[in-house]
């Protein structure tokens, strides 16, 4: 049986509610403070150029890298996936590209709709999706949201927030340095 709430969220005409509310549109998750800022209509994003969408989609869950430490440590399965280009993953000597976590999958942000495939297997895995300063994660973890991925959260931050001061156990354990 359909209850009157069930049509009320199910119903949107013209991008209006059932109660005549319109319907607000944000940023495609991007990390920036456009992402926080709200439109009455699709279109782009002012600041980025990022496409707009429903603000009901666009939720990003943001672990700290505690919570990131804790969930690597309580979750063997644990999916890592690095969004950087391959060359920031493994090491650049022309720039600080950071580090990485070890077992993580590298797929490039740029390559990820046509290689969102390869993930397939991990739908109804935690993933924790990461970069170097936390502007192309989002956007990989929206993504793949979209994409019918149940359990997808952003590491805030990104790893340019990590440091090397051998004081974090979980890093000596889990994280590479270049």
């Amino acid at each position: 049986m359909v209850t009157r709430s069930l049509v009320i969220a199910m119903v949107t005409i013209a991008g209006f509610t059932a109660f005549g509310q319109a319907k607000q549109y944000v940023c495609t998750p991007c990390g920036s403070d456009c992402d926080k800022e709200i439109y009455d209509r699709p279109g782009t994003c002012r600041a980025c150029g990022m496409t707009l969408v429903d603000r009901a989609s666009a939720t990003v869950f943001d672990l700290s890298l505690e919570e990131v430490c804790k969930r690597i440590a309580a979750n063997p399965n644990l999916v890592l996936l690095d969004v950087r280009s391959e060359g920031e993953f493994k090491g650049s000597s022309v720039r600080n590209s950071y580090g990485h976590f070890r077992n993580a999958i590298n797929i490039n942000i740029d390559d990820l709709e046509g290689r969102v495939s390869e993930l397939s297997k991990f739908k109804d895995d935690e993933i924790v999706v990461y970069c170097s300063h936390s502007h192309r994660s989002p956007r990989a973890t929206y993504f793949l949201s979209t994409k019918g991925f149940k359990n997808v959260k952003n590491m805030a931050g990104g790893v340019s927030t990590l440091s090397d001061d051998g004081k974090n156990e979980c890093l000596k354990s889990t994280f590479v340095f270049h």
